[in-house]
């Protein structure tokens, strides 16, 4: 025998499965987000190997990927020219930058931002310098640094100067031109620490 579903009954029950089928996606993805959000904000954002062996460089820097001073593969970051030349255009010198949702979790905060760095092979580095740049920090935002022994890393603190961030950029530049400079940039690490006042802007 035969069973069938009257229409009226077959219709809702169709309708029911496309709307299942349309929003359960959708409802998965959002809360994929809202943890991926929440993940950001428990453990920071990290810039390990796999990230930084596209590290972008602005004029007068170059990185490449070889074995570091661990044995393991490193970005190695070299100077050809010296932060202010005139010759170049400002830069954020080899730096990460936040995708649009990393900056939509981290704008408006006050960030720990941790390099942790080395003295590349053949390399006489002592020094460095860091830069954390949001919107409204330019190339004063630079600051120079003993490059740490034991891995220990360089952190800065940076309170942006507005809530509406645009962009985020988290840079190195070796002191020294070339090799004799290169550093090893190992990993960089961004923590959000508390909310600024936004309600003054």
């Amino acid at each position: 025998m035969l069973l069938r579903l009257n229409d009226p009954f077959f219709y809702s029950l169709s309708a029911l499965a496309i709307i299942a089928m349309i929003f359960l996606p959708l409802m998965m993805a959002d809360q994929q987000q809202s943890q991926r959000t929440q993940d950001i904000i428990d453990s920071g954002i990290d810039a390990n190997f796999d990230r930084l062996q596209t590290l972008v460089t602005g004029p007068g820097i170059t990185s490449s990927v070889m074995i570091g001073t661990r044995g393991t593969q490193s970005v190695i970051v070299m100077a050809e020219n010296q932060l202010g030349d005139p010759n170049i255009t400002p830069s954020a010198g080899g730096f990460v930058p936040l995708t649009n949702r990393e900056l939509d979790v981290v704008q408006g905060n006050v960030l720990r931002v941790s390099f942790f760095i080395d003295t590349a092979p053949a390399s006489v580095a002592d020094q460095i310098r860091v830069g954390a740049f949001q919107r409204g920090i330019g190339q004063n935002g630079w600051e120079l640094r003993d490059i740490p022994n034991s891995n220990e890393p360089i952190i800065l603190i940076m309170t942006p100067p507005q809530c509406d961030a645009e962009y985020a950029f988290f840079g190195v530049w070796p002191v020294l031109l070339g090799e004799s400079g290169a550093i090893q940039l190992d990993r960089i690490h961004i923590e959000v620490l508390e909310p600024i006042a936004c309600e003054d802007q």
